[in-house]
This record gives C-alpha cells, structure tokens and sequence, in this order.
C-alpha cells in the first residue's frame, strides 16, 4: 500500500511539473513567433503605421486602438489556418498588446491548449491563458467576430497586483481546510 500512495504521489509531482513547463512556455515566447511584447516597433519594418494613407487596413480592425498592422502573405498561416492581419498596440516604441486575425478554421483552440495547458479562464467562446505576466487569449463565434482572434497581452501592475491578491486569499481560505 505505502509503495502505490508513493508511486501515486510521484506521479502527481511529476504531472504538475510538466504541466507547469506548458505555461512557461507562453512565458519563454513572449509573444507570437518572432514578434515579442516588450520589443521595439523598429525591430519590425513589415508593419505599417497606422496613418491616413492606409486608413482602410485599419477599419477591418476590431482594435481600433491598434498603431501598427501587418497584412498576412498568402503563406502566412497557423497549422492550415490563413493568417489575415497582425495588428500591433504600441506604447512608446514597446510593443505592448500583439492581435491576430485568422480565417474561421477549427483546430487553433487545441494547436493553443497543446502549446500552452490547460487554459486559465473560459468565458463563453473565449479561452485565457495567464503566467505572471502574459496572457494569450483566443475567441471567436459565427455570430459577432468574423474569424478567430488570438492576443498577446502584457498583463499590467494593477492586474498583477490583483492576482497576487486573490492567490493570496485562496491560500488562506485553504488554510482554514
């Protein structure tokens, strides 16, 4: 008996681990493929500023609060899932938010859920994926958003602060069990 509650035990430490190792990864990415929260916006000359010269690619967008967007190549995909815009939220020069729009193709939500875990938060059609610092979220439904919508986000201080808040309070309520 001794030796299966110690398998068991090992086994549980073990899975928490890798499990854990998943959700470091959206950490260690920092971002969507070559683009990282946190960089410069010069480091990447394929996106335009927004202006009104190109006004237009920034009406397709649902982020009207985007500076910069990148219009997806032919072979500019995710698994067989056709990426449309990459729209970029900048703050001084510092990438802060990163929004892909792709085609309406099933399949990103697991591509995601295998790459980062199980998810943090689910509201409705929209999966959430937190560390301490980021979040990378996916939505999208055949009634209100035309294709899926994948963000990157740095979380803020007060945001962090907040978790730190509640993670803090559950502790404490587990404590009391």
């Amino acid at each position: 008996m001794r030796v299966k509650l110690t398998l068991i035990i090992t086994f549980l430490f073990f899975s928490s681990d890798f499990f854990s190792q998943e959700s470091d990864f959206l950490s260690f990415r920092n971002g969507f493929r070559n683009i990282k929260l946190g960089e410069n916006i010069k480091n990447y000359p394929d996106f335009e500023l927004k202006n009104d010269r190109n006004l237009e690619l920034f009406k397709l967008s649902f982020n009207s609060g985007s500076n910069y967007v990148y219009v997806g190549q032919e072979n500019d995909k995710i698994s067989s899932t056709k990426i449309l815009f990459i729209y970029l939220n900048i703050n001084n020069d510092t990438i802060e938010r990163i929004h892909i729009v792709t085609q309406k193709v099933s399949g990103l939500y697991y591509i995601l859920k295998n790459a980062y875990g199980d998810t943090s938060t689910e509201i409705g059609k929209k999966w959430i994926w937190r560390t301490e610092n980021i979040e990378c979220s996916i939505e999208g439904d055949d009634s209100n958003i035309p294709g899926y919508h994948i963000v990157y986000n740095y979380l803020s201080e007060v945001r962090i602060k907040l978790n730190e808040i509640k993670s803090k309070r559950s502790k404490e309520a587990q404590n009391e069990l």
